[in-house]
């Protein structure tokens, strides 16, 4: 009888590693924007560099919601040379926040 192979996580596509991650909702805000500022931001870096999609646009104003933020913290980096400080952030409260699986 053949054996089963046993999958590691480097037989997995980002996809799949994506997708087994879980996040636990900070009732606490870990990410502030001030929306007003990013009204004057042309190119808005926030929205390409955010893996997970954290930032959007409706109609003209910048919307975000933090529900399964990785935590990379570009947008701040982003943020700070183009976007003058609008995005505050820091990692979400002990026991909050994304739970990597794969590493």
């Amino acid at each position: 009888m053949a054996e089963t192979p046993q999958i590691t996580k480097a037989d997995l596509s980002l996809e799949d590693k994506l997708s087994s991650l879980t996040f636990e909702p900070d009732d606490q805000p870990f990410i502030t924007v001030k929306t007003e500022i990013c009204r004057g931001c042309e190119k808005k870096p926030c929205l390409y560099v955010c893996p997970s999609r954290v930032y959007n646009l409706e109609g003209d104003e910048l919307i975000y919601n933090t529900d399964g933020c990785l935590e990379l913290g570009m947008c701040t980096i982003v943020c700070d040379m183009i976007g003058k400080g609008a995005i505050t952030w820091d990692y979400p409260r002990g026991g909050k926040g994304v739970v990597f699986r794969f590493g």
